[in-house]
């Protein structure tokens, strides 16, 4: 049985790869295309400046040699040149030749953001937070140094917010109709409709890899619950990668896809060996600051002594996000702005930390083991903890 599976699972994987590549063959021709993108990164190189941008589609840069101001998060209309665009290109990035750069209207939700704001870098994590817009440069290393990168992007921790509130709403509302259609279930109505309206939220702001994750896996999680199967199941995890890859191929070949399985993954490690409740949930944010800092200081490596409260800061949010999004609500956006701005001067000194590809290999061996092996869970904790304290500068 298990043969079929895998052999329906490359067969839907191939048929979506066909599907791809005729996209890429018609966003390549004609050979001169208008593309509609955000700018995602900006910066200076020589005497030219490279652009990073990105839509629904594709991912792609340009360069340009005119004095223009700081576009990031801008939206812009730009021509380029397709004829050297190779179908890996597509699917990851590629560079183009470009001309007729030109700006298009900000949203008015943004725009009511920034009026609740004075400063810039404020403004940007809000933006970063509820519309999924780029870090600048500068606040993305501080962010590194204080361990909370993965807190400021969209992910699975922000869905699992706005899952909440729209759950509750829309029980809210759902016990007012129910009692028209008894017949009907409904926390399995509710969930689906919650469905439904995270998938728009996600087409809102341009299908975000780790979103996509979040999203495909809480898919998955509610077809299992709704069958009354094993929610902590690391078949759950497999299938959210084969369906992510199936359904948004050209969206997840990048450092952040894989680090958001990784941290999934963990997620489902811990809990093969923890109950669910409230105590292990606090524990669960120790635990992943370990594991993941693996991983992440393998890709970046920012390292800050202040990175150690990366767990407490973890819990405070889930305080200060859903207050966050309610303060902005009603226009009192910049309660907490000096708060924010003296904590990210925290990350304003910072330094380096190495991890070998062929420790992260073993560390990831090791971690594949613990699945089953008791000792090897408790082993990832320890050579994390060592890494850790082996990191601190005193």
């Amino acid at each position: 049985m298990k043969k079929y599976w895998a052999i329906t699972a490359f067969l839907f994987i191939l048929l979506r790869m066909q599907l791809l590549f005729l996209n890429y063959l018609s966003f390549s021709y004609p050979f001169i295309k208008t593309v509609e993108a955000k700018v995602v990164n900006q910066y200076l190189k020589k005497d030219y400046w490279v652009l990073k941008l990105k839509n629904r589609e594709v991912t792609f840069y340009i360069t340009t040699k005119d004095n223009i101001k700081n576009l990031l998060n801008e939206n812009i209309k730009v021509n380029i040149f397709t004829n050297k665009i190779t179908f890996w290109g597509y699917l990851t990035s590629f560079y183009a030749v470009s001309y007729n750069l030109r700006l298009l209207e900000v949203f008015k939700v943004e725009k009511y953001i920034e009026s609740q704001h004075k400063n810039e870098e404020i403004i940007n994590l809000f933006k970063a937070l509820f519309l999924g817009e780029s870090m600048n440069y500068k606040t993305r290393k501080k962010l590194g140094a204080l361990g909370i990168s993965h807190l400021m992007a969209l992910s699975g921790l922000h869905l699992g917010f706005i899952s909440f509130f729209l759950f509750l709403m829309l029980n809210f509302f759902y016990k007012k109709v129910h009692k028209f259609f008894p017949y009907r279930n409904k926390w399995i109505d509710i969930g689906f409709i919650v469905l439904i309206m995270e998938f728009l939220y996600l087409w809102a702001v341009g299908f975000p890899p780790s979103l996509i994750r979040a999203f495909v896996l809480e898919s998955v999680l509610f077809l299992v619950a709704v069958s009354f199967g094993n929610l902590f199941s690391v078949k759950a995890l497999i299938i959210t990668g084969c369906l992510s890859l199936f359904l948004f191929a050209n969206k997840i070949f990048g450092i952040g896809f894989l680090l958001s399985m990784a941290g999934v993954f963990y997620i489902y490690l811990f809990f093969n060996y923890f109950k669910a409740n409230f105590y292990n949930s606090i524990l669960l944010s120790f635990y992943m600051f370990l594991v993941m800092f693996v991983w992440g200081h393998y890709f970046f490596g920012y390292m800050s002594n202040y990175q150690l409260l990366s767990p407490v800061v973890n819990i405070l949010f889930s305080v200060f996000y859903p207050l966050g999004v309610c303060l902005h609500l009603f226009g009192m956006g910049g309660v907490f702005d000096e708060i924010i701005l003296k904590y990210f001067a925290l990350g304003e000194k910072y330094y380096y930390v190495n991890i070998s590809i062929w420790f992260l290999i073993f560390f990831t061996l090791l971690s594949i083991i613990a699945i089953k092996k008791k000792w090897a869970f408790y082993g990832i904790n320890l050579l994390a903890f060592i890494v850790l304290i082996s990191s601190v500068r005193i």
